[in-house]
């Protein structure tokens, strides 16, 4: 009798339970930021050292600098990236929304929403682009 109120109880458990799963196919992991275009002057400037990197799961980025994590909401679409509703991840004052767009410009980044054209994907590689600059990441 205990062991089949044990197994009721646990087919219950994993009947309520779901699931997320990713369906960004190439785009899904980590990414480490390697080149940063300036398209206005056709500048270049290699920032593999500064570490940043953006990873992507499900609906949600994760854009890690040496100084701040930020996460983002985005959505891929064919050809287009959008990042929404950044997020400072502070473990101890919680996710702080943000408002100004000063502490994402170390990252890069110049928009509360930023679209991108997606101009390479493949397994090992990202290369994306707006009217400012091009960003070009290799897979971890």
């Amino acid at each position: 009798m205990k062991r089949l109120i044990l197994i009721s109880i646990i087919g219950t458990m994993l009947a309520s339970c779901t699931l997320e799963t990713s369906d960004n196919g190439k785009l899904d992991g980590m990414w480490l930021l390697t080149t940063v275009d300036t398209l206005s002057t056709g500048g270049s400037a290699n920032v593999r050292e500064s570490l940043i990197t953006w990873s992507f799961q499900v609906n949600m980025m994760n854009l890690r600098h040496p100084k701040h994590t930020l996460c983002f909401h985005f959505k891929h679409e064919g050809n287009h990236l959008t990042l929404t509703d950044a997020v400072v991840d502070d473990r101890m004052s919680g996710d702080v929304p943000v408002t100004d767009v000063e502490i994402m410009k170390e990252t890069g980044l110049t928009r509360l929403v930023e679209t991108f054209t997606v101009n390479n994907l493949s397994s090992s590689n990202l290369d994306i682009s707006n009217d400012q600059y091009r960003y070009r990441f290799r897979k971890y």
